[in-house]
């Protein structure tokens, strides 16, 4: 018997509608799938051979030997993610290998498309300008490929994009004014290109920008002052271009800023005292510029503060006491500026200093005994650090291991001074200053010391024999002091040694035999001495020298055929001295 219908058993009006649209749906996404399968067939079929064999699931073909039914979905592809609606919305290729260009790419075909990620590829050509067509473009990284030309004003169309990484390319022209429009943008990487021109002041109006990374290029023009509304900005890294002008005052009110980085510009005039409002800064460089005036007292209050680096600008008038009040600081480099009076005491109580430079300055007076409160310093002396990090730097120092004060006016006993063991030490160089005294033999006791200068003083005494415990060091410049005495046997033991100066003293005696176990020497200078007796035929063992000068002492006897062995030898002076009988042919050769 029939099933009796009533109104009870009809399906609802509301089923009814929403059947039928969904029905009438089902065509079109197949086919929105097909354009888009079609679409980046066509493009993988523009890369190079090789590239094409690294992408086998992007194939129509059934991969099921039992279903001879060609799939038209690219859902399942590698790199291809899509929606539950089966249309493309995520294309993700980093590090594919990618031989090509996007001239073939169809970017009309994508309209869900809300993310692409083709870095680290080999990608070339033009940013085409129908990339405008993505209007639901979210995120866009390509990165690291060999893209040129200008960055497409279309791409400011874009007005959905949170990031926009185009770093390291071969992108010429300037950054589009009209980058502004971009509200919703928060990640903003254009570092590594060829770009030039100024910065856009519609920058300002990316309220939403968190970092922004312009380095590496050869922008130019002042810094504008409307990059202080960027109030969400943590990380600005704009080193490393031609700008000029000042610093904005501005910058003041970026107080979520962490780093600011302005290095290498030709900026000028002051550095701003509202750079002090930055209380979460914890990374500053303004190095390798024009910056004149005094140290602003105010950067005593960026507690958080773990790199300064100041050097290499016009820098005047004494160090802010305030500087010791950057209890955080593992980094403080102020060399190579004009900064004069006293080394401030307060930097005693940067007890987590690890890399100290105030080399090449007007600084004079003593070295604060508080510096022996420095015990994490592990260099005091002679290149900077390198400050050049990709973003974003999550990597710093945390002990003192380098320190240069050289080039000064310093004075002070060197013994008294500097009589503590600093345990992770690994460079000091003190030399060109007006130190005196004498060596203390705690420097044999830095376990970690690799490389002693203190070169250009007026230090006395004799050469302690407990250096020699330091078997770890590998540079040793004790030049145009006052020692005296005997070199010591001890200097011996150093046998990681290259580099031994000694020259420009009132040593004498000879070289003692010991010195035959320091096989890694590469440049051995012990001129303007009063060493005497005969040069040691051991020299001939040191096969890695490539300068030897014993010049202006009293050496007598003939010299020894052996040097002719040292077949890296590019310079070699024994002038001055008291040598007889012939140069020996091996030397002939060699010099020939």
């Amino acid at each position: 018997m029939a099933k009796k219908i009533t109104l009870k058993n009809l399906p609802s009006p509301v089923f009814f509608v929403l059947f039928f649209k969904i029905f009438a749906l089902l065509p079109s996404v197949a086919s929105a799938s097909t354009d888009e399968a079609n679409a980046l067939l066509k493009w993988k079929a523009s890369f190079a051979n090789q590239t094409q064999s690294q992408l086998p699931s992007w194939t129509l073909l059934s991969d099921n030997a039992t279903n001879s039914k060609p799939s038209t979905s690219p859902c399942t592809w590698l790199g291809i993610s899509c929606n539950s609606a089966g249309s493309v919305v995520k294309i993700n290729m980093t590090g594919f290998g990618l031989n090509g260009t996007l001239h073939e790419f169809s970017f009309s075909s994508f309209p869900n498309l809300a993310k692409i990620d083709l870095a680290m590829n080999s990608l070339s050509g033009n940013i085409p300008s129908q990339i405008a067509n993505l209007s639901k473009l979210t995120y866009l990284d390509l990165s690291t490929n060999q893209f040129s030309g200008e960055i497409p004003l279309e791409i400011c169309l874009l007005t959905n994009l949170q990031v926009l990484h185009l770093v390291q390319n071969q992108l010429n022209g300037s950054i589009p004014n009209e980058i502004g429009r971009l509200r919703y943008l928060e990640d903003l990487a254009l570092y590594s290109n060829r770009l030039h021109g100024l910065i856009p002041a519609s920058l300002g109006k990316l309220s939403n920008l968190v970092y922004l990374y312009l380095y590496n290029n050869s922008l130019s023009g002042s810094i504008p002052p409307e990059l202080g509304n960027l109030n969400n900005l943590l990380e600005l890294y704009i080193d490393t271009n031609t700008f000029t002008g000042p610093i904005p005052s501005t910058f003041g009110n970026l107080k979520k800023l962490t780093v600011l980085l302005a290095f290498h510009n030709n900026l000028s005039g002051q550095i701003p005292s509202e750079i002090g409002n930055l209380k979460s800064l914890d990374i500053l460089s303004f190095s390798e510029n024009n910056l004149s005036g005094s140290i602003p007292a105010s950067l005593g209050g960026l507690r958080n503060l773990t790199l300064l680096h100041l050097y290499q600008n016009q820098l005047s008038s004494p160090i802010p006491d305030e500087l010791g009040n950057l209890i955080s600081l593992t980094d403080l480099e102020l060399s190579d500026n004009q900064l004069s009076g006293s080394v401030p005491t307060s930097l005693g109580n940067l007890v987590d200093l690890e890399f100290l430079y105030l080399q090449e300055n007007k600084l004079s007076g003593s070295i604060p005994p508080e510096f022996g409160n420095l015990m994490k310093l592990t260099d005091i002396g002679t290149r900077h650090q390198p400050v050049y990090w990709l973003p974003a730097p999550k990597h710093l120092p945390r002990s003192l291991v380098r320190a240069r004060l050289d080039g000064n006016q310093l004075t002070g006993n060197l013994a008294e001074d500097f009589s503590g063991v600093f345990p992770n030490l690994e460079f000091i160089d003190l030399s060109y200053n007006k130190f005196h005294g004498e060596i203390s033999s705690t420097w044999g006791r830095c376990p970690k010391l690799v490389d002693l200068r203190i070169a250009g003083n007026n230090i006395s005494g004799r050469i302690p024999p407990r250096i020699g415990i330091g078997t770890q060091l590998q540079s040793l410049d004790l030049s145009s002091n006052n020692l005296v005495g005997e070199i010591p046997k001890e200097l011996g033991k150093l046998t990681s040694i290259r580099k031994l100066l000694l020259g420009d003293n009132q040593l004498f005696g000879g070289i003692p035999p010991e010195f035959g176990a320091l096989t890694n020497l590469e440049i051995l200078n012990l001129s303007r001495n009063n060493l005497s007796e005969s040069i040691p035929e051991s020299l001939g063992n040191f096969m890695k020298l490539h300068y030897l000068n014993l010049s202006n002492n009293k050496f007598s006897q003939e010299i020894p055929a052996q040097l002719g062995n040292l077949d890296q030898l590019s310079q070699l002076d024994l002038s001055h001295n008291l040598l007889r009988g012939e140069i020996p042919s091996q030397i002939s050769n060699m010099i020939a």
